[in-house]
């Protein structure tokens, strides 16, 4: 009796375990597929027939929690048709868990088996290129992730722009500021898979770090020396080798009484602006120009630059008076001679002056010259006045001389007759004189 017992106890779970025909399919959809430990997993098991089929129940063998884990009472699928049924899986620790699902018919019974992987492994923020201290960054990240995060935020928790990064397709980017190497803390915030599966955590980066390359300032000029009066063209060309645009870029240039300040809107990364400021040459000797360079980043951090730089300055002034020629004629004296321009620019409105009257020139270009004339009626000093570039006015003057030739005239009236009466007496005085030596020789 008791083997009889056992025997139809193995045939019934044999007839229970044994497969369904082929008609009766079955597939399972779930997500997260990789879920994290504490996580839901919503699947979906749909079980599909080309043939009218009775299913008495379905049931879930596994160690997870799981609902529903038994259905009974679902009837016959028609021909061509589907059921779906969804669950819910809770997951606890890290591993590989088994789930199979039995479903039952009137022509055998169908397993499923779904295999999970709950892994410890949260998204990380990866940064490979180095931060710059001292100027501004946008860094750029990347979150790598095996699970299935959905709608990440990150959170510096340090002074950053934006404070709240919400990542695209496992990229982000935020601007910082930092002034010393430090290590950097995020807070990174993700659904896995589904609503219910929220994740919070901190994750600590100690990235790499490299000095500013900052702003250069190169100063020149294109000559060696120049004159006094003259004016100095002082090439600025300013170069950013920052990774970030620095903005409101302010150039101040000061020598003796003469200032100059010139703006420049915007200089972005790796490029450079070149300005020229037209300075005068004001004293003799080596003459000192001041550059001041200011300028702001993004984050409104105030920068300075000072340098200085000398030019050779000559003592002779730029304009020159030569080969003067004085005469007189009948309309006075005549002053003739050459203006030229020994400097290294342009000067105009030159204007040659002598006493009461004047001669324009205008403009003269460097190595050249102009010639004047003027006729006055009286010798003065001669003034040459002219402008630079920037406007200033300057003046020379030359002490003329005029030597007259000794002219002879002839002298008649009463001085030619007294000559002639004085010639005549002394004529006389000598014969009668030759007389008397005559006759006292005689009378001897």
């Amino acid at each position: 009796m008791k083997q009889t017992t056992l025997a139809l106890l193995i045939l019934i779970v044999i007839l229970l375990l044994s497969p369904v025909k082929a008609q009766l399919t079955a597939t399972v959809t779930y997500t997260p597929t990789t879920p994290l430990p504490g996580d839901y997993v919503r699947g979906v098991l749909t079980v599909k027939t080309t043939t009218p089929e009775k299913i008495t129940g379905i049931s879930f063998m596994t160690q997870l929690k799981v609902s529903p884990k038994d259905v009974s009472g679902i009837g016959t699928l028609p021909a061509d048709s589907e059921y779906s049924l969804p669950f819910t899986l809770k997951v606890q620790s890290p591993g590989i868990y088994t789930v199979k699902i039995y479903i039952f018919t009137d022509n055998g019974t169908l397993v499923k088996t779904l295999n999970l992987n709950v892994v410890n492994s949260m998204p990380k923020i990866i940064i490979t290129s180095p931060i710059t201290l001292n100027e501004v960054n946008f860094v750029h990240f990347t979150v790598y992730s095996i699970v299935d995060a959905k709608d990440i935020i990150v959170k510096p928790l340090f002074k950053a722009y934006p404070s709240v990064i919400a990542v695209d397709n496992g990229k982000g980017v935020f601007e910082f500021y930092p002034k010393k190497p430090e290590t950097l803390k995020f807070k990174i915030e993700f659904y896995n898979g589904i609503a219910e599966n929220y994740h919070s955590y901190i994750q600590t980066i100690h990235p790499a770090y490299k000095n500013s390359k900052g702003i250069v300032l190169n100063i020149s000029t294109p000559h060696s020396y120049y004159m006094l009066c003259d004016v100095i063209p002082l090439n600025l060309e300013v170069s950013n080798l920052r990774d970030d645009t620095v903005y409101s870029v302010n150039i101040s240039v000061v020598t003796g009484n003469f200032s100059k300040n010139v703006k420049i809107p915007s200089i972005k990364p790796n490029d450079s602006s070149s300005i020229v400021v037209n300075c005068p040459a004001y004293k003799k000797g080596r003459e000192e120009i001041h550059v001041t360079l200011q300028y702001l980043d993004s984050f409104g951090n105030k920068y300075v630059l000072y340098r200085n730089y000398s030019v050779n300055i000559l003592p002779e002034k730029t304009v020159r008076i030569s080969d003067l020629s004085i005469e007189r004629n009948l309309n006075g004296i005549e002053i003739t001679g050459d203006v030229s321009n020994n400097g290294w620019s342009k000067v105009y409105g030159v204007t040659v002056m002598a006493g009461n009257k004047s001669y324009f020139i205008g403009t003269i270009d460097p190595s050249d010259y102009d010639t004047f004339d003027i006729v006055v009626s009286n010798l003065s000093n001669l003034k040459v006045t002219w402008q630079n570039s920037l406007g200033q006015i300057f003046t020379i003057s030359k002490k003329v001389q005029f030597k007259e030739k000794p002219v002879v005239t002839k002298k008649t009236g009463n001085s030619a007759i007294l000559v002639a009466v004085v010639g005549s007496i002394f004529i006389i005085v000598l014969a009668l004189l030759g007389l008397w030596r005559r006759n006292r020789k005689n009378d001897e």
